[in-house]
């Protein structure tokens, strides 16, 4: 009974969190990832100008919020009275400083994250100090918007060159096959018209 209950709940939250996936996900579920002519030109541009200016001392703190709470795991009676452990809170949706194509992607790379009120939730309990944990937070989120904002990249010559040589022999085994496979059908012919 538990297990059935446990699966039909997966299944409850897959179809809930395939609902309300955005276009490129269905690339990558497809198998096919994405390349850059699924990227608009407007969007490639908005990404390249972002990116040029992007780093990490240029994440605005009024776009995050902050909270603190008390770590786990070993550090004695400290662990116990201090609230070192840091929650930031980044509402993507309300982010106009990051082009739409990086808000997208970053809602696909990393969906867990994202709560129900659309917040992007970055936790650290790194260290034993909140300082510390806060630049975590901030490290963590750069390396994610970083990540989000890498273009796709389109196929080299030389894969393009061996795609088509593979097509190409496929092509002529199937030709080949086709043809084995009609002589061996008119062989059996031509033995029961002689009968």
């Amino acid at each position: 009974m538990l297990a059935q209950t446990l699966y039909c709940q997966t299944v409850c939250v897959r179809r809930r969190a395939a609902s309300a996936v955005p276009a490129l996900y269905h690339h990558y579920m497809s198998g096919r990832s994405p390349s850059i002519d699924d990227v608009s030109a407007e969007d490639i541009e908005a990404v390249k100008r972002f990116r040029a200016k992007f780093s990490r001392d240029t994440i605005p703190y009024k776009a995050f919020t902050l909270t603190f709470h008390r770590s786990g795991g070993a550090g004695g009676q400290h662990v116990n009275k201090v609230n070192t452990k840091a929650f930031m809170r980044f509402d993507l949706a309300a982010q106009g400083w990051i082009p739409s194509y990086v808000r997208e992607r970053m809602r696909e790379q990393e969906g867990k994250r994202i709560n129900k009120q659309g917040e992007y939730l970055i936790t650290s309990e790194k260290t034993r100090s909140q300082r510390h944990n806060i630049d975590d937070c901030l490290d963590k989120l750069w390396q994610h918007i970083d990540r989000a904002a890498e273009l796709p990249k389109g196929p080299s010559e030389e894969t393009i060159r061996r795609v088509r040589e593979l097509k190409r022999i496929e092509k002529t085994r199937d030709k080949e096959t086709k043809k084995r496979h009609s002589q061996r059908k008119a062989s059996r012919r031509r033995g029961f018209d002689d009968d």
